[in-house]
């Protein structure tokens, strides 16, 4: 897993190691989920890099 409190470090990031901890628990709770489902992805699937929204017809 990411180290993300070194990664905001080294981005020269000048917060302090209260705000850093808040930031990087839920950053690595959201790594933690989906690392497991990124695995079983296969080189042919596309990532989706748009969204698009179906007018209502109202």
């Amino acid at each position: 897993m990411r180290d993300w409190k070194a990664i905001a470090k080294a981005s020269g990031l000048e917060v302090d190691a209260t705000e850093i901890d808040r930031i990087a628990e839920p950053l690595e709770a959201l790594e933690a989920a989906f690392r497991p489902l990124v695995k079983d992805l296969t080189p042919d699937v596309e990532p989706a890099t748009g969204l698009r929204l179906e007018e209502d017809g109202e």
